[in-house]
């Protein structure tokens, strides 16, 4: 059995019915779940692999920068909270 679905599409283009076997669907799901573990954790650590080669990954300049902005913060975070502890250290101190 075979359905039709209606590619999207606006009123300026023609819409194209394309055919979906579903019996082939079917027959991959039952593949799939019958495969042995380590052949999906195979395909697993393939398709990671593949996704690691399209990472963009970072030059030295902008891992630099971004690592200055981090200790940045910290320095920002560090030192608001020390002051805050200590205020709150001397106004806690003349209350008791």
């Amino acid at each position: 059995m075979s359905t039709t679905v209606d590619a999207p599409g606006g009123d300026d283009f023609d819409r194209d019915e394309t055919p979906i076997d579903e019996s082939a669907e079917q027959h991959h799901a039952e593949a799939h779940a019958q495969a042995p573990s380590r052949f999906r954790f195979i395909n697993f650590l393939r398709g990671s692999w593949r996704e690691l080669q399209r990472v963009q990954w970072p030059d030295r300049q902008h891992v630099s920068q971004a690592t200055a902005v981090v200790a940045g913060f910290v320095a920002i975070a560090g030192t608001y909270l020390g002051v805050a502890d200590f205020l709150s250290t001397k106004f806690m101190d003349l209350i008791l």
